[in-house]
């Protein structure tokens, strides 16, 4: 099962956001299969704390070139990354504690807020983006 349908088809139209994008859902179909071999905690934990590194700074740099660009919608997105740090932050701190193992319900719910985010949020910026290039 592909916890991330179309992962290559994703695209914003910004080269630098797109590589990251895909390197982002390399990260979750890792732990993804990690878990599937049923790898031991401190393995999936490292994983963990990998991808929230990554996320954490290409949501730096996204925030940085959207302000950099003036665009509008940059707040409200700054806003969608916090909350998605802090979900990250919590499933990694439940994982810490070894309440639980890394499971499916998991894995779905990161991929699910890293597709989302990406069609949502990131596309309507890609396209803000593009437009103002062409003017």
């Amino acid at each position: 099962m592909d916890l991330i349908p179309g992962t290559g088809d994703t695209v914003v139209g910004v080269k630098l956001l797109d590589c990251d994008h895909r390197e982002m859902a390399e990260a979750i179909m890792e732990l993804q299969e990690a878990t599937g071999l049923e790898k031991d905690q401190s393995h999936t934990a490292s994983l963990l704390r990998k991808l929230s590194h990554f996320t954490l700074t290409h949501f730096a740099l996204e925030e940085g070139m959207m302000s950099a660009t003036r665009y509008p919608g940059v707040n409200l997105h700054r806003l969608h990354h916090q909350r998605m740090m802090e979900q990250l932050r919590e499933v990694v701190a439940i994982h810490n504690r070894g309440r639980h193992a890394m499971n499916r319900e998991w894995l779905g719910a990161l991929a699910d807020w890293h597709t989302m985010h990406i069609d949502h949020d990131d596309l309507q910026y890609g396209h803000w983006l593009n437009r103002m290039r062409q003017r």
